[in-house]
């Protein structure tokens, strides 16, 4: 009589068990702090029954996560200021990465590099990145589409021209100077990155060029104009 109350003891406690693990299973626990969307299934639902329950979807807002990619020729010169830095994947964190959105100036908001993609997508030549924002304020929103810059390393010094003094054709990049006896002249040039409104000629200028900025539809090389000297506001910060 004993062995068997004792049996029966046994398999209530085995039902109470699986009784405490599906009722573990009626409560869902976010996997990071976030905003909740709209729920999907009402209250009391079944789920599981076709296939996989999706009661809601958590937008994580703070921090916020920026993903980009970047072309292969950047992701070797930012390997090497990484390499200059002495830093590894591991310290990741400490690499800036700047945002700006399409209403904004610039690159106003700072957060740091997260992730980076093991491998290049060889189909299109570029690397998968992600960075992390903070944005208490949520005034980033998940979806919205903003402009990126990852600082290849510091120039002390570098020689810069507005966005809009550049053209391109089929030869490549090239912007018009003041050459001998006030004649426009063409000349080959080669970009890097974008500083707000100035661009960085890494190569084919000469710091006493003078490049001309504005009427550059008129200026035709060869043809003798009468130019102005103007200043370049500073738009970089």
């Amino acid at each position: 009589m004993r062995d068997s109350d004792k049996a029966v003891v046994q398999q209530d406690e085995a039902n109470l068990a699986t009784a405490i693990i599906n009722l573990s299973y009626t409560r869902v626990t976010a996997p990071f702090d976030g905003v909740v969307t709209a729920h999907l299934d009402a209250v009391g639902t079944l789920g599981g029954q076709s296939g996989p329950t999706r009661p809601a979807t958590i937008i994580s807002l703070n921090p916020i996560y920026v993903q980009f990619n970047v072309a292969e020729q950047d992701v070797l010169k930012i390997r090497a200021m990484l390499q200059a830095k002495g830093l590894t994947l591991a310290k990741l964190g400490t690499v800036p990465v700047d945002i700006g959105l399409a209403n904004e100036t610039g690159y106003p908001r700072q957060g740091v590099l997260d992730y980076v993609a093991p491998e290049i997508d060889s189909a299109i030549g570029t690397l998968m990145a992600r960075a992390r924002f903070a944005n208490p304020k949520h005034t980033l929103l998940s979806g919205f589409f903003v402009r990126v810059r990852v600082p290849e390393g510091k120039l002390d010094k570098a020689l810069l021209i507005p966005n809009t003094a550049w053209a391109s054709n089929q030869q490549g990049t090239y912007v018009l100077v003041r050459g001998a006896g006030n004649r426009v002249e063409q000349r080959r040039v080669k970009l890097s990155q974008r500083e707000g409104n100035l661009r960085i000629v890494s190569k084919g200028l000469a710091p006493d060029d003078k490049v001309i900025v504005s009427g550059i539809e008129r200026a035709i090389p060869g043809q003798v104009v009468a130019p102005k000297m103007t200043t370049i506001a500073d738009t970089t910060h």
